[in-house]
């Protein structure tokens, strides 16, 4: 077998198509398609159905981009191991509409769950950063929305923080509109996240209360909306388990938390790198647990000055509400298989 063609291979079916691999191999589309044939006549089976439409992995091609995924990853480990540097590099794209709070813990679980690995992270959309994975810029992606099976060969998405959403505003404005929650938010200036499975979930749950909000502005960066809402131009909803960071560092206080409403956060990216990465990244026990006894105190009570924490402490967000992969359900645990 030869190393190369097992390269011009991986890259190909991770970006899906000859042209977009030649392109980045610096090849021409004809020298490309060889090369890969050559690899298959090698194996002795085909690798990729061709047609009109693309080309997709035969399953003996899935179970080489697997066994491929490994060698590479082992490639760079010796490379750095003979360099004399054992410092693994996780690369994490995070989707910019996500609140910090709930996805710092994930990156210091990442972060410590082996020795030497140095995880560092790029911010962007939910399209640009699945464009970077595809284009092995990547290694994971933590985003609001799971990938169909369309997005690219052998890329998943496995279901990591699962959280109750709230609405949250200055504590004078929080105050003002508390007593008579969902219905006094009639009329009220909403900074909105951008068009993703939990803009259309807050929509839904508006729908069914009765309530119509002003939708003045709509942006994908969640710290961009906080200090928005600190300013008084809207109200924002936020992850109930970022509740201590927005109090803290913008001021916010929780107006009340809408039912039924979850925030997501789904890793996603080659199935090799899931199964390296998912155990730092689901939830411990002990967390499920904490989440379990927050989710049952009534929305009344869940108001943001209720914490322990000395004020000298570096913000902390509760534990996810329920977080996958520790006892959090049946349905929540298949998905994460």
């Amino acid at each position: 077998m030869n190393y190369q063609h097992l390269l011009y291979f991986r890259t190909v079916a991770v970006l899906g198509g000859v042209t977009a691999a030649a392109q980045r191999l610096r090849l021409t589309p004809p020298t490309l398609s060889a090369q890969i044939r050559t690899l298959e006549e090698a194996m002795g089976v085909p690798l990729f159905d061709r047609s009109a439409r693309g080309m997709t992995l035969t399953d003996s091609g899935r179970v080489a981009l697997r066994y491929a995924d490994r060698i590479f990853a082992l490639g760079a480990e010796l490379e750095q191991a003979l360099r004399g540097n054992s410092t693994r590099v996780v690369r994490v794209g995070v989707e910019s509409s996500i609140v910090a709070a709930t996805v710092r813990p994930l990156i210091s679980r990442l972060a410590g769950s082996n020795d030497g690995e140095r995880v560092v992270c790029t911010f962007g959309s939910h399209e640009e950063l699945l464009a970077s994975l595809r284009a092995l810029d990547l290694d994971l992606v933590l985003t609001r929305a799971p990938v169909s099976e369309s997005t690219g060969a052998d890329i998943g998405s496995r279901l990591v923080v699962e959280t109750e959403v709230a609405f949250f505003a200055d504590v004078e404005t929080a105050e003002a509109l508390r007593p008579g929650f969902p219905a006094s938010l009639q009329g009220a200036s909403f900074v909105a996240p951008p068009k993703t499975a939990l803009r259309e979930s807050i929509e839904r749950w508006l729908a069914r209360v009765g309530v119509r909000l002003a939708t003045n502005i709509e942006l994908g960066d969640a710290s961009l909306a906080a200090a928005l809402a600190a300013d008084r131009v809207g109200i924002i909803a936020a992850p109930l388990s970022a509740e201590v960071e927005l109090q803290k560092r913008y001021d916010l206080a929780i107006i009340g938390v809408a039912d039924g409403v979850r925030s997501q956060i789904h890793a996603v990216g080659s199935t090799q790198t899931l199964e390296d990465l998912l155990p730092a990244l689901l939830a411990e026990p002990d967390a499920a647990q904490a989440a379990r006894s927050a989710s049952d105190r009534p929305s009344g009570e869940r108001c943001a000055d209720d914490t322990s924490e000395d004020d000298d402490d570096p913000p902390r967000a509760r534990a996810p509400s329920p977080p996958i992969g520790a006892t959090a359900g049946a349905t929540q645990r298949e998905s994460v298989r």
